[in-house]
């Protein structure tokens, strides 16, 4: 999922400590122009209120939580059988739920909107239905099982989904129809979970290893989904469009898109000698127009496995598909509903850049909670830059940091509440800017960008198709730097409050400085120092230090530098 951004002109003024109002003026000016890549400048300083953690409602305590209920079996496999209604925006569906008991049971939990009526739910094996209860969402199935036994449920369902109200950010059904007249239809759940359209076991901690979809649709109509296109069935009044995803995937992702769409095929030389094949499913009216815009996702596809590791999912291809909505990052099948613009950074299409890094961010790396969600959308947010950097130089890299930097709020930390499935870029963005700052500080602090860029590619190679947290990339960071760095991720993924440095320059030139905002074990992170053109490097503690600035004159030139190893200043 991305996020939009005001524009680098909207920076706002910098707090500075006990200066004479010269040099307070001047340091303004330059915190404006080139401020902290290092998060210690004031317009990332505390706010006034700390951000207040709602009271969570008791649908979100059991669509989060991992209790026995759920934890007592294990999905490898789901099969969708839905039909799509558009004249009254309805789905009729079957779902087969493919599992193993993990431990013995006699209840267990699906997840399922309260909008859909469950017509039947039976045992496959022993052709018996079962007994469910109902909660809000949650689906408490009588069945009972030993450790160990493989079982499927079969769910018979309808109703009418819910319709989002801010795609893909409030998540839901997108019911529209196209220039022509015809239904244009989408979803996108991350949020809110794929229970909103379909009964599973609905918790980022389980991926099934494959899905079979098959969207039954409309005459004239095309059902997208994930992967491969299997088979395709004319029915009398429909058609009936049957997916296959051979690899593990998030079930947030598994989506589907109906349309009057055509396809618009192309190709692209992997860096492993595989060929991947790129299908774009677009409006009719765009075919030529996305031919020619969708060029783009070569390069971007390049640097992204020259720098993160190969695609994840040639056998199961990339698509892309307009969507009545701005974008989401299905895997293997992204929505795309950005109109073909031009008017992002450097011309480069942002959702086509920001989605297609989820491939690797999100999609083949997932978290276990969404309380750690900055890894998937703080790396994907920082792959952007990366990508500018490779495609453009230094200096473009430098300036998309700097462009998103005045969305850091410090309202709330970076890790969020765990089992509550609260994604809380509603409330903020930091998931996504701090994430990326805080891996651009990272490389900073290491100096080494080999080094950095091997920690990047190793955390991906090592948990790539699985499950994560933060304390697993930070083992891995600690693990390649030979150091402990628990002090840094404590500070910018756990606490609200940024670092900041307080710091002033007596008439005689003696240099005060110390931060606020961190505990004591944050005496490592390095700052940069100019004075009068002669950088210094300095490391600030929470107590006060000083030095002499040497050869001091009044009126020059003394300030804390922009922390990037690409500076512009």
């Amino acid at each position: 999922m991305h996020v939009t951004f005001p524009p680098f002109e909207s920076l706002t003024a910098v707090r500075l400590h006990n200066m004479k109002f010269i040099n307070y003026l001047f340091a303004l000016i330059l915190a404006l122009l080139f401020g902290s890549c290092s998060l210690f400048r004031s317009e990332m300083a505390t706010p006034k209120r700390e951000g207040k953690i709602p009271k969570f409602s008791e649908e979100q305590i059991l669509l989060g939580e991992l209790t026995p209920l759920r934890t007592c079996f294990d999905v490898n496999y789901y099969d969708l059988q839905i039909e799509v209604h558009p004249e009254d925006q309805t789905l009729k569906g079957t779902v087969f739920i493919h599992a193993i008991a993990t431990a013995n049971f006699d209840t267990l939990q699906i997840d399922l909107h309260p909008n859909f009526e469950i017509t039947s739910l039976e045992d496959v094996h022993s052709n018996k239905a079962l007994s469910f209860d109902r909660k809000h969402r949650a689906v408490f199935v009588q069945t009972s099982h030993k450790k160990g036994d493989e079982f499927i449920l079969k769910v018979k369902y309808n109703g009418a989904p819910e319709e989002a109200k801010k795609a893909p950010w409030k998540g839901g059904f997108v019911w529209k129809e196209d220039t022509e007249g015809k239904p244009w239809i989408g979803v996108a759940c991350e949020s809110d979970g794929a229970s909103l359209w379909w009964p599973l076991k609905d918790h980022t901690a389980d991926e099934p290893d494959s899905v079979r979809m098959t969207y039954t649709v409309p005459k004239g109509l095309i059902g997208v989904g994930n992967g491969v296109l299997e088979n395709t069935l004319e029915n009398k009044e429909t058609t009936s469009y049957t997916w296959f995803v051979s690899y593990p995937i998030n079930t947030y992702n598994i989506t589907v898109y109906v349309g009057d769409f055509t396809l618009v095929q192309d190709s692209y030389k992997g860096l492993g000698g595989d060929e991947l094949t790129l299908n774009y499913y677009v409006l009719k009216q765009h075919a030529k127009k996305a031919e020619k815009h969708f060029k783009q996702t070569h390069h971007i596809l390049k640097v992204y496995e020259r720098i993160f590791g190969l695609y994840p999912w040639y056998k199961d291809g990339f698509k892309m598909i307009e969507s009545p909505y701005a974008g989401m990052e299905h895997q293997s099948a992204i929505a795309y509903g950005n109109g073909y613009s031009k008017g992002g950074l450097f011309t480069t299409d942002y959702i086509i850049l920001h989605e297609t890094a989820h491939e690797w961010w999100g999609n083949s790396i997932t978290v276990k909670d969404l309380a750690d969600v900055w890894i998937q959308e703080g790396f994907a947010t920082y792959s952007e830059s990366v990508y500018y950097e490779q495609m453009l130089g230094e200096q473009y890299y430098d300036i998309s940091l700097r462009r998103i930097r005045p969305s850091i709020e410090n309202k709330y930390p970076v890790v969020g509440v765990e089992g509550r499935r609260w994604f809380h870029f509603r409330k903020h963005s930091d998931v996504y800017v701090k994430g990326a700052w805080i891996l651009h500080t990272l490389r900073e602090q290491l100096n080494d960008d080999t080094l950095f860029f091997d920690i990047i590619s190793s955390f991906y190679d090592q948990y790539k198709y699985s499950l994560v947290d933060s304390q697993d990339f930070i083992d891995v960071v600690n693990a390649k730097t030979g150091k402990d760095f628990t002090w840094f991720f404590k500070v910018y993924l756990t606490q609200h409050q940024s670092p900041h440095l307080e710091y002033e320059i007596s008439k005689t030139g003696e240099l005060t400085y110390r931060w606020t905002n961190v505990p004591a074990s944050f005496d490592k992170l390095k700052v940069k120092f100019n004075a009068q053109g002669e950088e210094i490097i300095l490391t600030p503690s929470t107590t006060e230090q000083r030095m002499q600035i040497k050869e001091y004159t009044p009126t020059g030139s003394y300030r804390f530098l922009k922390q990037s190893l690409y500076s512009v200043n």
